[in-house]
């Protein structure tokens, strides 16, 4: 039986669930790569991030109950609510390929 080539099915799910257009106003998607970030490529807002994680990880079974998302997901607070001084780490479709493999979250 042949290993799984989970970089291939990853960025298929991503592609197929959350594509991101070329140009706002042409047909086209652009080609998620393992180097994309959950941040700078996907753009999503916090609450679409979290969604699209929990999507992601529990479609590949991955554990993520040690993964602390404030790591890596920037949120919105109100005004006056003083924002953590936290530094935003990149997330990156490699760390979900990776993580796909052995089942659970390896970051943090």
């Amino acid at each position: 039986m042949a290993d799984r080539d989970f970089e291939k099915e990853v960025i298929d799910y991503l592609m197929e669930r959350y594509p991101i257009r070329e140009h706002w106003f042409k047909p086209g998607y652009k080609q998620i790569t393992k180097d994309w970030t959950l941040n700078d490529d996907f753009r999503l807002v916090p609450e679409d991030a979290e969604d699209m994680l929990l999507d992601v990880f529990t479609h590949f079974n991955i554990d993520y109950s040690g993964m602390d998302t404030r790591n890596y997901i920037e949120y919105e607070y109100p005004f006056w609510q003083k924002k953590p001084e936290t530094e935003i780490k990149p997330l990156t479709v490699a760390m979900i390929i990776e993580s796909a493999k052995v089942g659970r979250w390896l970051y943090d």
